[in-house]
């Protein structure tokens, strides 16, 4: 951390670096069991960012309010040449990963009693659940030995949990006492990440939970609440003494933001999942706009604010980012904007056993995406050891063969025009991909927008030759299964 990652802030030079030289990083074992989730002094000790410097900086920005900060500084989406990859990519790769997968757990919602959306949660609620990083030891963790798959089978971006609800952090962070600093010796699994995609060209992006059910006294109630208590966040007591909290776990927050951020090369997502604190309002776009200093290419997406409970409702305190997030939702119409839709490829969030997938599905879903201007964010939980679920590689080679066929009507492309064709499409230039879905039977129709060059469908020699009437080629039934026509206008 130098003090040209804090210019924007201008901090005197001198006082930063005494900040740094003068700290002493007392190890958070000192003062309590990191399994164990207290709400005591010596659990606060741990978490408390002692580093003059970042306590200044995490004060400014929760003294700025959302209306202070003008449009013009944190222009959405992220105007940045190095920003301009993403509306192409089209297709990304989820990862939730962490100590959860020793049992095949949903990450973090596991530990709530009672969970209604899985039955493997009863066994490891509460406490249990996080003892079981006592367990977690990711000896085959290598994502430089895939990465060329996943980049093969049309993957161009990734996004890993590098902090989940449940607190665990993946690298060895300097605060808080429940990070691979206290587990695995101090290795850094985020280094071993960011180094290994970007050797295959993929663009590297982190997953953080703004909330942290493993912070001392953050507001859940007792670590053995069930989903019911969890909707029903205790009263404030005394307002100022929950100022205060929320002011130091604010401050944490962006004690470890900055580590990511700073520690780790060119972050190109950052995908946040619901910052709250009853009876407190943390700033947004000061927030945003600091993390563009640091990283001025990245894109974040627009959760920062969101809180969710366990029964499924989402709310949002505010909508803000350069995309917009859609996890597992039913899309009626094509959403304003960029946007990202992330669901599970099979089981759960978290590892869930061998590989059970269904590839034409997921190629379908993402053609229906990429019609609409969306990417998709598709993820696989790894196993406790590091590796991806048996079973994946073979899934991601039968990918990366239809890639190979049909990767051009899905990269580098934007989403066709709403009424233009009787069937989604996307458009490169003077090429406009009409996507046949299993489902399709009967002829199709496009408008004629242009004198015709070439039709044909891909992965086939041959021209195909439509009938031209009333300003539209029509096509007959061809083929079988997810069919792309690729027609080639003149001009």
């Amino acid at each position: 951390m130098t003090s040209a990652s804090l210019r924007f802030w201008s901090w005197p030079r001198a006082w930063f670096c005494c900040g740094l030289a003068c700290t002493m990083n007392v190890a958070a074992a000192d003062f309590e069991n990191p399994t164990e989730v207290l709400d005591t002094p010596g659990a606060r000790a741990a978490y408390r960012v002692t580093d003059p410097a970042l306590r200044a900086l995490a004060l400014e920005l929760l003294a700025t309010p959302d209306d202070a900060v003008a449009d013009t500084a944190v222009v959405t989406p992220n105007p940045h040449p190095g920003a301009a990859w993403w509306p192409g990519a089209g297709l990304g790769l989820f990862m939730h990963w962490g100590f959860h997968s020793v049992e095949q757990l949903q990450p973090s919602w596991a530990s709530i009693r009672g969970y209604p959306h899985g039955t493997e949660e009863a066994r490891f609620h509460g406490m249990g659940y996080f003892r079981l990083a006592d367990r977690f030891n990711p000896t085959a963790w290598d994502p430089g030995a895939w990465a060329p798959q996943a980049r093969a089978a049309g993957f161009r971006y990734m996004v890993l949990t590098a902090k989940h609800h449940d607190g665990f952090a993946l690298w060895p962070s300097r605060w808080g006492n429940f990070s691979t600093r206290q587990f695995l010796g101090g290795r850094d699994l985020l280094r071993t990440y960011a180094d290994g995609l970007r050797a295959s060209g993929l663009k590297v992006g982190f997953y953080f939970s703004p909330q942290d059910w493993h912070y001392p006294g953050f507001p859940l109630g007792d670590v053995n609440f069930d989903h019911r208590q969890r909707n029903q966040r205790p009263p404030i007591a005394d307002a100022a003494a929950n100022a205060e909290r929320a002011r130091e776990f604010f401050i944490y927050t962006i004690a470890q933001l900055h580590e990511l951020l700073t520690g780790y090369g060119p972050v190109e997502e950052l995908w946040f999942d619901g910052l709250g604190w009853p009876g407190v309002t943390f700033p947004t776009k000061a927030v945003y706009r600091w993390i563009r200093s640091l990283q001025p290419q990245i894109l974040i997406n627009d959760r920062w604010g969101r809180v969710r409970t366990p029964d499924g409702s989402d709310t949002t305190t505010m909508k803000f980012g350069d995309f917009t997030t859609h996890e597992y939702t039913a899309l009626s119409e094509r959403p304003a904007g960029r946007w990202e839709y992330c669901r599970s490829w099979y089981g759960h969030w978290g590892y869930s056993g061998p590989f059970a997938g269904e590839l034409n599905v997921e190629l379908e879903r993402l053609g229906r995406i990429r019609a609409w201007d969306g990417n998709y964010l598709l993820n696989i939980g790894p196993r406790p050891d590091g590796r991806l679920p048996e079973g994946t590689e073979a899934a991601l080679a039968e990918m990366a063969a239809w890639m190979k066929v049909n990767g051009e009507a899905i990269h580098d492309v934007r989403g066709g025009r709403e009424g233009a064709a009787s069937v989604p499409t996307t458009e490169n230039g003077r090429v406009t991909y009409l996507h046949l879905f299993a489902d399709q039977a009967g002829s199709v129709w496009l408008e004629a927008k242009a004198e015709v060059k070439s039709v044909r469908l891909l992965g086939q020699d041959g021209e195909l030759h439509p009938e031209v009437r009333d300003g539209r080629l029509h096509f007959a039934a061809v083929g079988q299964g997810y069919r792309i026509i690729r027609v080639e206008w003149v001009k």
